[in-house]
């Protein structure tokens, strides 16, 4: 398991756990807002890139808050995952999970409880 703390003791953690070749769960704690989702971003973006992730599990049960940045940055990985990928996002709170179909997230991710 690689654990990151970005910007430690002020907006977010992240621990990713590769499960099989192509697949990788990650679990994020605290805000993904504009502070904290272009390290984010990156981190995900250059593990999916470099390991042929096909199949990626967000867990956003320790989210407290997404922002449009990091609407975005979910966006920018989905874009970058090799056909036929797939996003989940497990956990989130209500007001994250309306935060997704506001802006129409559900037609290409999985949003589960």
């Amino acid at each position: 398991m690689l654990k990151f703390i970005i910007l430690e003791g002020y907006t977010l953690e992240l621990e990713m756990k590769r499960l099989t070749p192509s697949s990788l769960y990650v679990k994020t704690a605290g805000r993904l807002d504009m502070d904290s989702a272009v390290d984010y971003g990156t981190k995900i973006k250059d593990f999916v890139e470099d390991n042929n992730i096909t199949d990626l599990t967000l867990d956003f049960e320790d989210i407290t808050f997404i922002s449009s940045f990091g609407l975005k940055v979910i966006l920018e990985i989905y874009q970058i995952m090799n056909d036929p990928g797939v996003i989940r996002i497990n956990n989130a709170n209500e007001q994250i999970k309306n935060s997704f179909h506001m802006v129409g997230f559900e037609k290409f991710i999985k949003i589960n409880a």
